[in-house]
């Protein structure tokens, strides 16, 4: 899903943008309507990325507190960051890139970022430290 917002982001929306620059001003409505169009199939899919992002990291850290292998704020990092994530998707699918959806987006995906860092580095020293 990721990739299919990059791909929509990154290069559809360009295309259509640079279209409607390049257009004569007969056409410029059309091509503006047509990249809107591909805007909005952008901000579904930003939708559906936060949606899905934040349910895998509640899952996960419902996981890690029921298993005992690592500490559970590490669990409960998960659900502090995955919680308001999937909040931010379904604001974003209501309206769109807006200042309260990424006021609730940001740092929810800052501390899933923190999080992944944290349980990175906590995999890494188990994974070193091997019982014989």
């Amino acid at each position: 899903m990721a990739v299919a917002l990059q791909a929509v982001d990154g290069i559809a929306l360009k295309l259509m943008v640079d279209a409607w620059t390049a257009a004569p001003a007969a056409q410029k409505e059309g091509v503006f309507h047509a990249a809107f169009a591909v805007r909005q199939i952008e901000i579904g899919l930003a939708s559906m990325v936060s949606l899905s992002m934040g349910l895998t990291a509640v899952m996960y850290g419902e996981a890690l507190l029921v298993d005992q292998t690592y500490p559970k704020w590490v669990g409960g990092l998960a659900l502090i960051g995955g919680v308001p994530t999937m909040v931010a998707g379904v604001v974003i699918a209501y309206t769109g890139f807006s200042g309260l959806a990424m006021a609730i987006n940001m740092p929810a995906n800052f501390l899933l970022l923190v999080w992944m860092l944290i349980l990175g580095g906590c995999m890494w020293r188990r994974c070193r430290v091997r019982p014989e």
